[in-house]
């Protein structure tokens, strides 16, 4: 063949622009004639043959991908071949399944006579595969109890949840397959709020998660879920201690504490010092460090992780 080109290109390198377009034609046309004649002689081919399966989706589904064809061998001219290989006119292979689920598989022989029968005009040599696989299970529906996962909620700095995390669902419904459903823990359908950087109250509709999206669908398919938030700055008090069991040859080296805390924006000027208590209990001194620890015992409601700066407190004795 490829001598057969180089002597081609050599000819027509010499040939004038008239003489070319003969050529050409002339090559155009002996392989119109060889290609026709190559159809219309015996092949034998393998070829992959359309199936659509038929079965009641409303009480079965498919776990996985279902075969969409059989590879076959077959025998006929090569228009025939050429049309079936192209799929052109080919109607698909119905393969019914009247309980999918007792069995996994169909034997090339359970459909090899209608495999031949759809075959027009070619001779059906011998299937492939010795049987298409398939998994199907029972379509079921269960309820799950819905969580929301409230403790990773993303919030600005500076910005803190300022009421209960309420939601409009309390149960969803799973509809999937049978076996899959048995799997799943009664705790699996956590919502997740992946909204970041939230500084404002929150209302939105999330949807549900699924471990096998393709499998699966819910029932309702969103959940509402909404909470406030607001502003919490970080400010600080000082506030005098209280002694508890004193007596004359005790004292503290400092009377006065500092208690650090964060309170909303819009409350700080609602914080009064005399709703904050610190007490000292002199019976607790340690006697390795000659101190005592300052109990925070009050503070306002209003207020969030309040704590004492310095909660260890030198004493002094009078001799």
């Amino acid at each position: 063949m490829k001598k057969f080109v180089a002597v081609l290109k050599q000819f027509l390198r010499f040939q004038k622009p008239d003489n070319l377009k003969v050529v050409m034609y002339c090559i155009l046309t002996a392989a119109t004639f060889w290609f026709f004649s190559a159809l219309n002689k015996q092949y034998d081919a393998t070829i992959n043959f359309p199936v659509d399966w038929e079965y009641d989706q409303e009480k079965y589904i498919a776990t996985n991908d279902l075969p969409d064809k059989i590879q076959m061998n077959v025998s006929g001219i090569g228009w025939n071949l050429l049309r079936a290989s192209s799929r052109i006119k080919i109607t698909p292979l119905a393969l019914r399944l009247s309980d999918p689920v007792a069995k996994k598989q169909l034997p090339g022989s359970y459909f090899a006579n209608q495999v031949a029968e759809e075959l027009d005009n070619l001779q059906l040599n011998y299937i492939i595969e010795d049987s298409l696989y398939f998994d199907i299970d029972y379509k079921t529906s269960q309820s799950f109890p819905v969580y929301i996962d409230s403790t990773h909620i993303n919030l600005e700095d500076d910005y803190r949840i300022t009421s209960p995390v309420s939601f409009d669902q309390d149960l969803v419904e799973i509809t999937g397959p049978k076996g899959v459903l048995q799997t799943l823990p009664k705790d699996t359908f956590w919502v997740h709020v992946i909204e970041t950087n939230i500084d404002e109250d929150f209302n939105s509709e999330i949807p549900f998660q699924m471990e096998y999206p393709d499998l699966m669908s819910a029932r309702p398919q969103t959940v509402r879920v909404s909470f406030q938030v607001r502003k919490f700055e970080s400010k600080q008090i000082q506030v005098p201690v209280t002694l508890l069991n004193t007596g004359s040859k005790v004292f503290l080296t400092d009377t006065i504490a500092t208690v650090r805390f964060q309170v909303r924006k819009d409350h700080e000027d609602s914080v009064k010092l005399s709703s904050f208590a610190i007490e000292a209990d002199l019976k607790t001194i340690n006697p390795l460090d000659s101190t005592v620890h300052l109990n925070l015992t009050s503070s306002p409601s209003i207020v969030v992780d309040p704590y004492i700066e310095f909660p260890q407190v030198k004493v002094r004795y009078n001799e």
